[in-house]
C-alpha cells in the first residue's frame, strides 16, 4: 500500500517532523477545547449564556479539528480518507464558528439609526433573533448552518474522488491536477479568506463605533461631574450641608468609579479586538502560502512540496486551537467557573492565586448600554437631566443579547 512519502517530493524524515508538530499542536488543542467544553457543560451560568454558547460551538469544532493528526501519516485507503475528511470538516466549521461570532458582534453593536426610528435588522439577525428584546437568539440555527455547510463542502471533493495524500497528511491530492487544486480554492481557501476579511472588516467597524462610544462616555462623565459640583455647590450656598453633603461625596465618588469602570471597559475592548481575526491570519498565511507554491511549483517542475513552507505552514496551524481557545474561551467568566469547579472537586482555593480572573466587566458594559442610548436619543439639556437617574436601575437597551456577546466573549477586560 502506498506511503505518503511515495507521493511526496520530501523525504521521509522531513514528512515526520511536519507530522509532529501537527501532533504537538493538536494535543494543546486538545487540552484547551477539552477545558472550555468541560467549564461549559458543568456551569449553569455559562450554558444561559447565548454568547457562550458561540464559544462552545467553536470549542466543539476544534476539538475535532485536533483529532486529525493522530492519524500520523496513513498509508493510502480508508485511514487516509477518514484523516482528509475529518480535516476538511471541522476546519471549516472552526472557521465558519469564528465568523459567525464576529458577524454576532457587528449587529450586537449596530446602534445606529435612522432618521424616524430603528433601523432594520438584517434578514439573518431577524431569523435567529438578535437585536429583538422580545425573544432570545436562537443558537440551534447557527449549530444548522454551520455543520450542514461544513458537510457539504466534504461531500463535494468525496464525490470528485479527490482525497488522498497532500504532504504530510491527506487531505485533496494535488495528483488529480487542476480539478483538485479548484477544489481546494472553492472548498477551504476562498471561503476561508472570505471570513477573515469579513472578520477585518467588521472588527474595524466595531472599533470605530466603540471608540465613538469611549468619546462620548468621556464627554458625558465630564459634563455629569461638572453638574454634580454644581449642584454641590448650591447646596453649601444654601446652607445644606453635614450628611447631606458627605452624602453627596459618597455617591460622587461611587459616580466617578463607575464612569471610570465604563471608560476601562471600551479601552480594553479595543485593545482586544484586533486578536480576533489574527488567530485565523496567523494560523493561515503559511499554510495558504504552501499550497499556492504546490500548485505554481506542481505546474512547472512536476512537484510543488518545499519543506521549509510545509514546517512554516504546520507551525501556523497548530496555532489556530490553542489561540482560538485563549481569545474566545479563557475570558475571567471561564477562569471564574473553572475556578469553582476545581475548588468543588478537589478542595484547593486557585482563586487564591489570581486564576479567577480579576472581576467583572458587567458594570462597564451596563454604562456602556446606557451611554449609547443617551448619545443618540438625548440632547445635552435631556442628559442634565437624566443624571438625577444615575443611582438607579438601567432599563434594558434592544439588542441586550447581543450586548451580552461583548460582556461575556470579553469579560476578562477587568
Amino acid at each position: 500500500m502506498a506511503t505518503l512519502s511515495d507521493s511526496s517530493a520530501l523525504t521521509t524524515a522531513q514528512l515526520t517532523s511536519v507530522a509532529r508538530i501537527m501532533v504537538a499542536g493538536a494535543f494543546f488543542s486538545t487540552l484547551g477545547s477539552l477545558c472550555i467544553l468541560t467549564v461549559y457543560v458543568n456551569s449553569p451560568t455559562l450554558r444561559k449564556s447565548f454568547a457562550f454558547q458561540l464559544v462552545f460551538g467553536l470549542a466543539l469544532a476544534e476539538l475535532g479539528n485536533s483529532f486529525w493528526p493522530y492519524f500520523f501519516m496513513p498509508s493510502e485507503g480508508a485511514a487516509c480518507e477518514c484523516q482528509a475528511v475529518l480535516l476538511q470538516f471541522f476546519s471549516f466549521a472552526s472557521i465558519a464558528w469564528s465568523g459567525v461570532i464576529a458577524w454576532t458582534l457587528d449587529q450586537a453593536t449596530n446602534t445606529e439609526r435612522k432618521i424616524g426610528g430603528p433601523s432594520a435588522p438584517s434578514l439573518a439577525a431577524s431569523i435567529v433573533g438578535i437585536g429583538d428584546p422580545t425573544r432570545a437568539p436562537d443558537v440551534r440555527k447557527f449549530h444548522l448552518a454551520v455543520w450542514s455547510i461544513s458537510f457539504i463542502l466534504v461531500l463535494i471533493p468525496w464525490g470528485a474522488g479527490v482525497y488522498g495524500p497532500a504532504g504530510a497528511w491527506c487531505w485533496i491530492d494535488p495528483r488529480h491536477g487542476a480539478e483538485a487544486h479548484a477544489l481546494r480554492l472553492i472548498c477551504f481557501y476562498l471561503p476561508l479568506w472570505c471570513v477573515i476579511a469579513f472578520q477585518i472588516r467588521t472588527y474595524y467597524v466595531v472599533y470605530q463605533r466603540l471608540n465613538r462610544v469611549t468619546l462620548l462616555a468621556s464627554a458625558t462623565a465630564a459634563v455629569r461631574a461638572d453638574m454634580r459640583r454644581e449642584a454641590r455647590e448650591r447646596e453649601l450656598a444654601r446652607g445644606e450641608g453635614g450628611d447631606a453633603s458627605a452624602a453627596a461625596d459618597v455617591n460622587d465618588e461611587e459616580s466617578q468609579k463607575d464612569d471610570a469602570d465604563m471608560e476601562a471597559t471600551l479601552r480594553r475592548l479595543l485593545r482586544r479586538l484586533g486578536a480576533y481575526p489574527m488567530v485565523l491570519i496567523v494560523a493561515w498565511t503559511f499554510p495558504t502560502i504552501n499550497r499556492l507554491n504546490n500548485y505554481v511549483q506542481g505546474n512547472r517542475t512536476g512537484h510543488g512540496d518545499n519543506y521549509t513552507l510545509y514546517v512554516l505552514m504546520a507551525m501556523g496551524m497548530s496555532t489556530q486551537g490553542i489561540g482560538n481557545a485563549v481569545v474566545y474561551g479563557m475570558s475571567g467568566a471561564v477562569r471564574r467557573e473553572a475556578a469553582s469547579l476545581i475548588e468543588r472537586w478537589t478542595g484547593v482555593r486557585v482563586s487564591d492565586w489570581g486564576i479567577g480572573g480579576r472581576g467583572s466587566a458587567a458594570g462597564g458594559l451596563a454604562r456602556l448600554a446606557r451611554e449609547t442610548d443617551r448619545g443618540t436619543e438625548m440632547s445635552a439639556p435631556r442628559a442634565a437631566s437624566s443624571s438625577k437617574h444615575d443611582g438607579g436601575d438601567a432599563p434594558e437597551a434592544p439588542g441586550r443579547a447581543g450586548h451580552e456577546v461583548l460582556l461575556e466573549v470579553d469579560e476578562s477586560l477587568r
